[in-house]
């Protein structure tokens, strides 16, 4: 049996920086109230063409009481018929420093 103790401090993780004439930068966070956005803005030529403005920003909220559906339909997505799915999850966890229990039984 193995307990990983690790402090998670990140809130937020960066999942884009693509910088160009139409700059783009995508993070995801949790929020005070415990909400996951995600949210993206465009930087340059795009937005000033389209929306007559330098940036252009647009994000998603799920509200905290729906971040478990959430996790449980990112899993399924991931993970569904992975023949080593609870092995690869575990690999994730501990990759990512996310502390977690693994038990079995024989």
């Amino acid at each position: 049996m193995t307990e990983n103790k690790v402090e998670i401090k990140a809130r937020s993780v960066e999942l884009l920086e693509d910088r160009g004439e139409t700059s783009r930068f995508t993070h995801a966070e949790i929020d005070e109230q415990g909400k996951l956005i995600m949210y993206t803005q465009d930087i340059g030529k795009t937005p000033e063409e389209v929306w007559g403005d330098s940036d252009y920003e647009f994000w998603v909220t799920v509200l905290a009481e729906h971040k478990d559906m959430l996790l449980l339909a990112l899993i399924e997505k991931l993970y569904a018929g992975r023949f080593s799915a609870v092995d690869e999850f575990r690999d994730f966890l501990e990759s990512k420093g996310i502390p977690h229990k693994f038990e079995n039984w024989t």
